[in-house]
């Protein structure tokens, strides 16, 4: 009777650790998921020719569409070719898949508002209203 009381207790203690453990960490997406996903997502959507990469104009083609195709002046007029200046990190005139990757994470380190390695979803729906309202 002894030993299953033991058994039950050691149980129950196993379960409450194993609790407290899955609530140690938000659910969401870690770094490396991101990078890879945001990445994909990129070139699925923005290479046109499927080459594994983004030319610049397929980058410019982006930013267009982005700018609903209104006129960009004054400070704006160089910022497409100052940020094509960061993220070609290897100055190829391409950006790869690595690149990207890099660029994902950057963004991810702003995203991440507890810095636990996480991104969950009340951490992007921060980051989106922040874009919004830089808008």
């Amino acid at each position: 009777m002894k030993t299953f009381t033991t058994l039950v207790a050691a149980t129950a203690i196993a379960a409450c650790a194993a609790s407290a453990q899955a609530q140690t960490k938000p659910a969401g997406a870690t770094e490396a998921a991101f990078q890879s996903q945001r990445a994909g997502q990129m070139l699925a959507r923005l290479d046109a020719n499927k080459d594994g990469k983004l030319s610049k104009t397929e980058f410019e083609a982006m930013r267009q569409k982005k700018a609903d195709g209104a006129q960009t002046q004054g400070a704006k007029a160089g910022r497409g070719e100052r940020l094509w200046g960061r993220l070609d990190a290897d100055k190829d005139g391409f950006l790869s898949r690595a690149e990207l990757e890099a660029m994902a994470a950057k963004r991810f380190k702003r995203m991440d508002a507890d810095g636990d390695g996480v991104l969950t979803s009340a951490e992007r729906q921060a980051s989106a209203g922040k874009a919004k309202a830089a808008m």
